[in-house]
Parts: C-alpha cells; structure tokens; sequence
C-alpha cells in the first residue's frame, strides 16, 4: 500500500478516485463484464455481468476481495493482465476460456485512474463461430464460381465489382473492369429484342441495384474483340434489413447455341423445301399409281368379263343336251295327254313325268343360275346325303357327254367302287355341281381316252368321295395353282372355275378338296366332309296324305301373265280367296282398299315393272305387319341378305305345289329332290 502521507500530498495533484456506488453505476452502463481494482489488488466495484461470470462474495466487503479470487475464472490470465498494467507495461488483449461454461472471452486491462485498474472480459464465441462460418462460406463461393461455366461478378452498393469468376477475368484480358460502368463501357451492350443500344441505367446491374430481378434478357456484347450473345441475369443482395448491399450478375453466353439455332433453322427450312419437293412428286407418284391401277382394274374386270362370259357359254353349251333331254319328255307327255285324256290313269302318269322333267330342268337352270350369279344356295335346308348315290346320279347325267368323247377319241371307261354308304349332310345341288365339274375336268384330261375310278368310302371321321383320271397330270407348280380361280392350262377352252368351285364347295361343308397327281400318270381328286353318324341319308321322298285346306285370303302379284294366272288358278284350286295384278302400284293399291278384311298372305315376284318385290315386302311390314309375305323369284334364293328381312319364305321358280302348299300352311316345305 502506497504511504498516506504522499497519498495526501498527492491528493492535491491528482483527483480522487470515484465512491464505489458511482463506479459501480459507470460499470453497469458497459455491454461487457467489467471490474475496478485498487492497485493495492483489490477488487473496488463490479457490474452485474462481472458478479455472474467472476467470483464475487456478495456478503463480503467489495475491498476485501483479492483479484486473485475474483478473477479465477479466467485461470492465471487476468491476475497476470493486470499485474503488468500496474508494472506500466503495454496491454494486451489474450482470448481466455471462461471457466467450465464453454465460452470463449477477451480480456482486456488498463489503468483507469491513479488508484483504480479496469478489467473487461468480452464474449467472443459468437463471433469466431460466425468468422468460421464467414470463411467457409467465402470458400464455398469461391468453388462455386470456378465451377460455374458461366462468367459471375459480384459488385457492392457502389457498384465496385468485389469478386469476380475465372471465365469473368478473361472476358476482357487487356482491360479488366472494376466497376458495373466500366463493364458497361467495354461491352457496348445491344438489346436484341427490341434492336437498340442498351443504355448504362438500362443494365443488368443497374436493374438490379434497384432492387429488380433481370432474367434472360438477350444482348449482344463485344467480347475479347468480337461481337458474342450473352443471355443477362441480374439478382440484388440484401441485408437482414432488406437493403440492397450489392448485386450478383450472371452472363451465359449463347454464341454457339445462336449459331447452332440458325444452322438449324437453315437445315429445317432446306428439309422443308425437301419435303415439299418429296410431297409434290409422291403426289404426282400417287396419281400416275393411281391411274394405272385403274387401268389394270379395268384390264382385269374386262378379262374377267370375257372369261365369264367364256365359261357361261361353255357352260350352256355343257348343259344345253340335259335342258333337251328334259324338254323332250315334256312335249312328249304333253302329246300324249291331248290322246288320252279320257285315261285318269294315264293323265296322272304323264303328268309326274312331266313335273319331274320339268324339275330336272329347273335343277339345271339353278345351277347355271348360280354359276353366273356367283353366290351360294340358300342356307338351311341340308340333309342326309349319300355320296354314291350322288355319284352315280352325276355318272348318269355325264353319260351323253362321255359317249360323245369316246366315239370322237379313244373310250373312256367308268369303274365305280362305292361302299355300302359314304354318309354326310349338305345340301345335294352343291355336292352335285362338285361332282358335275370334276368328271368334266377327267374327262378333259383323257383326249386319248382312258379309265375314270370313282371311289366312295368312309374314312375315320370323314365321308369321302375320290375321282381318279389315268389322263394327262399336273406338273407340281399347276398342282399348286388348280384351286385358283380362273387358273385354267386349257387355254380358250377353260374358264379356270370348275376346281375354284369345287374348293369353295368342299369349304361351305366344312370339308376339304385335294389333288394328288403325276405328270403323264392322272390325277385323283378327294373330297372329305364331316361323316354324318346315326343319319340315314333319304332315298325318296314318301307320299303323305294332304291335310285338310284353310282356305286363307291371298293376294298374288306377278308380272307374267301366264304364271300370275295358273299361279291363282292352284290357289283357288286349294279353296283359298285370290286377288292377283301385275305391279307394285296395284298391289298398294289393294293392301290400302282392304283394310276392313285383310290379306292373310302376299305372294310377290322380285322382278316388277315397276319395281322390286323386296320394295314391296318392306311397304307391307310397314303397313300391315299382320300379312304374311312369301316371295318367288326365277333366281336362286339368296342367303342372310339384308333384303330378304321381312319375308317369312323364298321360292325359286318353277315352283313346286306341294312346296308351296305346306308354306301356305305354315309348315315346313318338304325337300326339294332337284336341288
């Protein structure tokens, strides 16, 4: 302790040190801890701070406790701060961890009067982890922008440029800008979309030091001596308080892409003047295309014409000695019935030859019907067949034609080897008209003459029918070609439909055709289809007795003056009410005037004079759904037509009495044997 004395002597010099209530209140106005001690090392006043972070006896005098004990905290560093304070030697400022808290303080010392030392210790933990933090994040920045393939700078408020990116630095080597003017300058920025120089306060980083955000504005700059396109970007930093403190300004540049875009533009307008040329000229490949195919059609439709019309001919020509023959027993009977008409007997005998001539005929002008109409028989209507049967009758009708070619070449002779029963179902005209070309095609293979084997046998599931000529062969590429229509190695001769028309047979049947043959050996033919099990094919037709006759009201409209007679005069026969004209108009004409006593029925031609007979059936639905409407037609009735809804039957002329009676009656007509 210093002497009183010179204490006192000194006192008149130097001033006082302050009582210990206002030092303490000088301490309390510090942010930091802080602390007085007498020279002597004793603690004079503290604030509240220091009372919290030093060890400070609340119940003890102030000038009682040691800087030594106070200051403990803050290890040996604050006892020796200020004892070299006192010794007069240079401050220093050492960082201390502040006991076991986890912080790190600054301790600062310096004299505060003749008698007092100050201490402050000052929490810096906060700021070193911001330092950190700060560096860290510089750090990171700095990889950032070396990594972005783009030119970054950063400016200030002032628009000094603080940071700037490799690319950045060699956009202008000679030069390098420090300011957001002098960039400007150097650049000579020119905005593309509206084609004008782009003024400084128009900038990027002018924008955006007033607050605005620039995305992609397009300029054209001059960079390293040439003229580039950038694409601009521009975003202001803003502080806590949300004040602009400086700009981050991003150039892309879009030179290459630019003529790129243009290379591209230029490659897609040649594509686009291709592509037209292309389009013109497939469209004038179109139209030649399209002209010679309708020259083609029209060469095949008329070729196909001729060949038609060929094989009609060949046809009538083939048919015309059965069309006599059934001609000749129809005169003849006819003769006859005018001698003995007195015969009951003899009127009823030449009477069935005449109706089964007549059907032989009208079988055969279905047949012919059929071949020039190409369609199918009318669905329906199949039965138990016998394919021997069916051969033999074929064999029989061929006769005249084998006979012929034998007495004009050498003989042809027919074996026949037919089982006990080769049984399927099918409608019988088709298996026929199969059979029919067949033995014409053997025939024609055996100019020299030769043997026709006809075999019908069963085989496992099938039915079979095989044709076999010892004539002239095929050669496998004809084998191949024979079922095709109008394929024909007769020349002028053939029309190539006969096989066409036995395949297309064979597959309505839901059985197969096939060829086996060796050239200069023959060829056999072999038709299977399904085998009927437990059906017994009907042989004849058994005589029933007539039930008894409804006489009904029915109105008849036919064209042909004879047929529209005879055709009413077997009505009225039956006992039935008949109303017969001759044209749709007259047949409207009574279905309207007879509306207080209707038609039970209407039976109509097809071919009117003025109009169809399926027009007709349609009025009649409409207008009298009651009456029933049967429909006769001198052609082959056809099957699932949309023309033929609304009529309950169809009759092909000439017509059967006994077909047409049960129909009248609304049974079912017996099967025709002609067919």
């Amino acid at each position: 302790m210093a002497d009183p004395t010179s204490t006192d002597q000194a006192s008149n010099h130097v001033p006082a040190a302050p009582d210990q209530a206002r030092a303490g209140a000088l301490l309390e106005a510090l942010p930091v801890a802080a602390a007085l001690f007498l020279r002597s090392g004793m603690l004079y006043a503290v604030n509240t701070l220091g009372r919290e972070w030093f060890v400070v006896d609340a119940r003890a005098p102030l000038t009682s406790q040691a800087w030594s004990v106070v200051l403990l905290p803050l290890g040996s560093a604050g006892s020796s701060l200020l004892a070299a304070v006192a010794a007069g030697n240079a401050p220093v400022s050492p960082r201390v961890p502040l006991g076991r808290t986890g912080r790190i303080v600054e301790v600062r010392a310096a004299p505060f009067d003749r008698e007092l030392l100050l201490l402050t210790a000052t929490d810096v933990t906060g700021h070193d982890e911001q330092r950190t933090m700060s560096a860290r994040a510089d750090r990171e920045l700095s990889a950032l922008l070396s990594l972005t393939p783009s030119a970054v700078r950063i400016t200030d408020v002032a628009g000094r440029i603080v940071q700037a990116n490799a690319i950045a630095q060699l956009e202008h080597p000679s030069r390098a800008p420090a300011t957001v003017r002098e960039l400007w300058e150097l650049d000579a920025p020119h905005d593309i979309a509206n084609n004008r120089p782009l003024s400084f306060l128009d900038s990027p980083a002018m924008r955006a030091l007033a607050g605005h955000v620039v995305q992609r504005q397009l300029l054209e700059v001059r960079r390293l001596g040439t003229p580039c396109v950038i694409e601009a970007f521009a975003a202001p930093i803003r502080n806590d308080q949300h004040v602009v403190t400086g700009v981050v300004l991003l150039d892309c540049d879009l030179t290459d892409r630019e003529r790129l875009a243009r290379q591209l533009d230029e490659r897609e307008r040649r594509e686009a003047e291709l592509q037209e040329q292309v389009t013109h000229e497939r469209e004038h490949l179109d139209r030649l295309v399209e002209e010679r195919s309708r020259a083609l059609i029209a060469t095949q439709e008329d070729r196909l014409r001729e060949r038609r019309l060929t094989a009609v001919g060949q046809l009538a020509a083939g048919v015309m000695h059965d069309v006599n023959n059934a001609l000749n027993p129809i005169m003849a009977a006819a003769y006859l019935l005018q001698h003995h008409a007195e015969s009951p007997d003899a009127v009823r005998d030449y009477a069935d030859r005449i109706q089964k001539a007549a059907e032989i005929a009208a079988a055969t002008a279905s047949r012919v019907g059929r071949f020039i109409r190409q369609e199918p028989v009318h669905a329906g209507g199949d039965e138990a067949l016998d394919l021997s049967v069916l051969a033999d009758e074929v064999l029989d009708l061929t006769e005249p034609m084998r006979l012929r070619r034998s007495s004009e070449s050498g003989e042809i002779q027919i074996v026949r080897q037919f089982a006990s029963r080769a049984s399927t179902r099918g409608l019988p005209g088709e298996i026929r008209e199969a059979l029919l070309n067949l033995v014409q095609n053997a025939v024609d293979a055996m100019p020299d003459g030769g043997t026709l084997t006809v075999r019908a046998f069963d085989d496992g599931a099938d039915a079979c029918l095989a044709m076999r000529d010892t004539g002239v062969g095929m050669s496998a590429d004809v084998r191949e070609r024979a079922f095709e229509p109008f394929f024909t190695t007769k020349g002028a001769r053939g029309s190539g439909l006969g096989l066409a028309e036995v395949y297309g047979i064979a597959r309505r049947h839901r059985g197969t055709a096939t060829i086996s043959s060796v050239p200069g050996r023959g060829t056999e033919v072999t038709l299977r289809l399904p085998r009927a099990v437990g059906s017994e094919p009907e042989l004849a037709v058994p005589s029933v007795a007539r039930e008894a006759v409804i006489p009904k009201y029915i109105l008849v409209v036919e064209d042909h003056d004879d047929g529209r007679e005879f055709l009413r005069r077997i009505l009225q026969a039956d006992g039935h009410r008949v109303d017969a004209v001759g044209t749709c108009a007259d047949a409207r004409e009574k279905l309207a005037s007879s509306a207080a006593t209707p038609y039970d029925l209407m039976l109509t031609d097809v071919g009117l004079p003025d109009g169809s007979g399926w027009d007709l059936v349609q009025h009649v639905r409409r207008h009298a759904p009651t009456v029933r409407v049967g429909v006769l037609t001198g052609w082959e009735p056809i099957a699932d037509t949309g023309e033929s809804r609304g009529a309950e039957f169809v009759l092909r002329k000439p017509l059967r009495a006994a077909e047409l009676q049960a129909h009248i009656a609304g049974g079912s007509a017996p099967a025709s044997t002609t067919e």
